[in-house]
């Protein structure tokens, strides 16, 4: 898959998962699995993220390792959300999922767009 192409739709998923995230919210699903969810490398964008077509020195840029982090770090947020969820504590989900979670969100995405911009030069 063309990695700027990939990185475009890592971009559109994020409603998708806003969503789902904030479904787990409303309907505090008692048999959600936390691990799958802070796992980012199940995801479809996770996968590619961490799949083998990766010259180590694409690995090694500081765009590459900005995403991965921030990745990670989305995930472990919406796993957050949905435990939270998942234990009745619906207004501290929601807390943090209309807080830090939206907040990262856009971080990933502003990275996402970063490294698109560098691919594009070239980088």
């Amino acid at each position: 898959m063309d990695k700027l192409v990939a990185i475009e739709e890592a971009i559109g998923k994020h409603a998708t998962w806003m969503s789902l995230i904030r479904e787990a919210v409303l309907e505090a699903p008692t048999g959600i699995d936390v691990e799958s969810i802070r796992a980012d490398d199940r995801c479809e964008f996770g996968q590619w993220l961490y799949a083998s077509h990766w010259l180590p020195e694409e690995r090694a840029t500081e765009y590459y390792q900005d995403v991965r982090r921030v990745h990670a770090a989305f995930h472990d947020l919406a796993a957050k959300v949905a435990m939270l969820a998942a234990s009745g504590r619906a207004v501290e989900a929601y807390t943090l999922l209309y807080g830090e979670y939206v907040t990262m969100s856009g971080r990933l995405a502003i990275a996402l767009r970063a490294w698109q911009a560098a691919l594009r030069r070239g980088g």
